[in-house]
């Protein structure tokens, strides 16, 4: 009864570990590493920090500075470009650490609103990928006329319906797979499905 009761601890515990990898799949990434949010040593070395990390939606930017001496603001690709802070997407953030969560995929643009910090290359530009599109629905056939039923048979004018054997029914499509960008959603709904059979098992063995 030890072994049993062992073995289904064991199985449970590998199920709950393998749900916890697929359910916390966010990231947080601290801006510049142990550098921080400050004016860089070099030009590029926040486009060279960017680089070498993988942005996903869900993620989180950390900008780590001392209080007062830097903001963090999201702005567009021309005022990235040009520097300018009149219409930043949201307001500065003043505090540290201040977090940035990624809910969008594509490249976005941050930069330090104090004077002349992001002329001299105090910003940081990331590109966030997400979930793919959901596909579209099927196209009208031309004209706009719909697809005739194959189950409703064709009764002749100034006639009964016919005898016989009835019309076979077509068969329903099979069900699509989730998009790709869902992948991770549907792995995390079945590994949660697998933890409650692991411990409705462990539950039964302790009943014995």
């Amino acid at each position: 009864m030890a072994g049993k009761n062992e073995s289904v601890m064991l199985l449970a515990t590998m199920v709950i570990m393998a749900a916890s990898i697929g359910i916390s799949s966010a990231a947080t990434y601290t801006v510049g590493g142990n550098t921080g949010w400050k004016i860089p040593p070099q030009p590029n070395f926040y486009s060279n920090w960017a680089s070498q990390q993988t942005f996903q939606v869900g993620d989180v930017l950390v900008f780590n500075f001392p209080a007062g001496a830097h903001t963090v603001a999201e702005v567009s690709k021309a005022n990235f470009d040009s520097c300018g802070t009149a219409n930043t997407i949201g307001a500065p953030k003043t505090t540290s650490p201040a977090s940035v969560n990624l809910t969008k995929a594509g490249t976005q643009y941050f930069i330090c609103t104090v004077n002349g910090h992001c002329g001299a290359n105090q910003k940081l530009a990331i590109t966030v990928t997400g979930p793919s599109s959901a596909p579209t629905a099927s196209p009208t056939p031309p004209g706009g006329a719909s697809t005739p039923s194959a189950s409703s048979p064709t009764i002749p004018a100034g006639g009964s319906a016919p005898t016989g054997n009835p019309v076979a029914e077509v068969p329903s499509s099979t069900t699509a797979p989730p998009p790709d960008g869902n992948f991770g959603a549907s792995t995390s709904v079945g590994l949660l499905s697998l933890v409650s059979v692991a411990v409705a098992a462990l539950m039964a063995s302790k009943s014995f």
